[in-house]
Parts: C-alpha cells; structure tokens; sequence
C-alpha cells in the first residue's frame, strides 16, 4: 500500500521497451514503456525506526529512535525492504504515537511491541500477520476500531487489555487462537463483528461480548451492495466529506471485491484511496474527477480498470499496480495532469488512450499494449 511513497527518482536500469502513441494536450508523441525494474532495491532508512537484518534477508522493526514520532509507516522506514517482524517492546510507550502502517509483509508482533501508545486510535492488522504477541496492543487508550485482515490466525493474551475506549473489532474466520484476557478491561460497548459461526462469535459468547454478523448492511464509512454470490462491492461513502478512504478486505466474512461505476465520481475532498486485496474491479469513472486524490494505493492488483476509472485526478502524481493487475481500460488517467510515474506488471494489457493528456515527462514502467 506505502509503495506510492517510494522514490521514483532513483537511478534505475531503463531498457527499450515497446511504445505507446500518446495524444498530450494537442500534439501526438511517442511514450516510451519500460518493463518492470527489479534490479535496485533502496537501503534501509536512517529514520526515527531502528531495523535489524534477519537471516532471510528480512527486516525486524527493534526500537524507536524518535519517541515523539506521531505518524508511523514500516514500509515507507525501512525504504521498501520487507519487514517481517516488529520486536518485543519496540514501540512501546510511543506516546505521541496517532497512526500506523503496518505492511502486509509483517508475520509477528512482538510481546507489548506497541503497550502503552495512548494517543494510537485506529489499527489494521494485515492477513501476513501470524500472530500478535502478550499485550502487544495493551493500555492504548485512544484506540477506539481495530481491524483484523483475513489470514491473522492468533490474538496473544491481553494483547487489548485495558483499551478502554475499544468498541469495534472486526475478526475474520482466520482467527482461531484467542489467548487469555484478550479483551479485559475494555469498554463495555465492546463488540465485535464478523461471519455468522465464526470462531470469534463463539468466544464473544463464552466472554461475554456482544457479536454482529450483519453489521455491513450499514457500516459507519462504507456503502455496500450485496451481490449474488454473496461478496460486496462499494458504491460510496456514508460521508462523502471525508479524505481518507480505506476498503478492507471484507466486512462480517463477506469479501468486497468492486468498487461500483461512478461511486465516488466527482469527490474533490478525498485525498487517499487504499483498496483492499480482494478488490478485482474498479468501475467506470469511479474516480473520475476526484482532484484533491494524491495518494492511491492497491494492496493487491485488481483483474479490471475501466474506462475513465481516474480520468481528472489532476493531483495524482504516481501509481504503482502491484501484481494480479490484469488490464486497463481506455482514459483511466486521462487529463491526470501530474502523473508522471506509472509502474505495473509486464503483463498487465493497457488499452488505448490511458495516459492522454497526463504530464509530458510521465514514465511508465510495465504493462503491453491492448
């Protein structure tokens, strides 16, 4: 998702690629294409995060150097190398703490590894998440949602112990492991959300929890539609007025997998977009002429971009389609006036007229001509 915060500016080994006929603003030019660029991978940060390499090549997030840090990005600290664990007490106490991006590489969280972090307010754990360790989370007081990404199996005891302004977790069907006091001395409102006959609506009931498998027929951000064969898909924001948008995997067990035509066509005050792994389609002009848009971010690659999917986003200025990205319909990015680095996988297939009107000196690394 943080890969749009990489640095498109570094040296990279260009090679001859195929090109497209691009129309920028009354003239025809020639847009060179470039496959994908595996060759350079960029150094560890020297940054507020202190890393150690693993054997496997891996980083682990050991300590904090800047305990006044507010906004914390893993994979945006450790300049694009995996990190796949995040230590015992790392970031414990880390009170100015608000916000965390834990990327979707990380397989442990370490024992108390963010205790005590009383201004944190929201929290997404990945699906690479293997398991969160004792009271990893505990005594943050602020935090108010949690959300658990399918493929989490294990919640290590206490880990929320004593957040007390927790009222709404949401556990997929992963999560089979529930260590003790996982929840103790949480709000009262406490609830937690997921699929009817989930692993975690059985322990809701054992502890005394309420449990809502029905919740995503009126979730707090997102509008949803239900379609035949269950799965949702996003067809607006509750609040419109809001400049974060953020898709999660699913809602109550049930996957959210398109983004509808026009859903949020001509919102010029939202300024990020991170689209859940299981979204395959992004709709015609579902973006189109949201101008404040800066950051768009995809988990994983959707199978279809349709046409003027982002046309207008004339404040965007990179997207990188990571893999499963499978085509790209014509106009996606038309008239995005500062997009100038595009990167996809050499197999995704662009149709014609994608990048029309978008800056003069735009890269794009990647995909085949439809």
């Amino acid at each position: 998702m943080t890969g749009l915060r990489r640095n498109p500016n570094r040296t990279d080994v260009l090679q001859d690629g195929f090109s497209f006929a691009v129309k920028g603003q009354g003239e025809s030019r020639s847009l060179p294409v470039y496959p994908q660029n595996p060759v350079n991978i960029a150094p560890v940060r020297i940054g507020p995060v202190l890393f150690e390499q693993l054997p496997d090549g891996s980083l682990a997030a050991v300590g904090c150097r800047d305990r006044e840090i507010d906004d914390l990005n893993l994979e945006f600290e450790a300049g694009g190398q995996p990190v796949s664990q995040i230590g015992p007490r790392a970031f414990e106490n880390c009170q100015h703490l608000q916000r965390v991006i834990i990327p979707p590489t990380v397989q442990q969280i370490g024992e108390m590894a963010f205790a005590g972090c009383s201004r944190l307010h929201s929290l997404t754990l990945p699906g690479s998440v293997q398991k969160v360790g004792t009271l990893a989370f505990a005594r943050c007081t602020a935090l108010t949602r949690v959300r658990i990404e399918p493929g989490v199996a294990m919640l290590g005891p206490s880990c929320f112990q004593k957040c007390q302004k927790l009222v709404r977790v949401d556990i997929p069907v992963s999560v089979e492991s529930f260590g003790g006091g996982v929840f103790f001395g949480c709000s009262r409102q406490l609830k937690l959300y997921g699929a009817a006959g989930a692993p975690a609506e059985q322990y809701a009931k054992m502890n005394g929890i309420a449990y809502d498998s029905e919740d995503w027929k009126q979730d707090h951000h997102l509008i949803l539609v239900e379609n035949e064969d269950g799965t949702l898909t996003v067809t607006g924001m509750r609040n419109p007025g809001e400049r974060r948008l953020e898709i999660p995997d699913e809602l109550c067990g049930r996957s959210i997998v398109a983004v509808a035509p026009n859903a949020f066509f001509a919102n010029i005050t939202l300024e990020q977009a991170i689209l859940g792994r299981r979204i395959r389609l992004i709709g015609k002009s579902a973006f189109t002429g949201c101008r404040s848009l800066t950051l768009l971010s995809f988990e994983y690659g959707p199978e279809r971009v349709e046409e003027s999917a982002f046309s207008g986003c004339d404040h965007l200025r990179q997207v990188i389609f990571p893999s499963g990205t499978g085509s790209i319909g014509r106009l996606a990015f038309f008239g995005c006036t500062q997009l100038n680095f595009v990167r996809m996988p050499a197999v995704t297939r662009v149709e014609a007229m994608v990048f029309d009107g978008c800056a003069p000196d735009l890269r794009v690394y990647g995909g085949v001509n439809q």
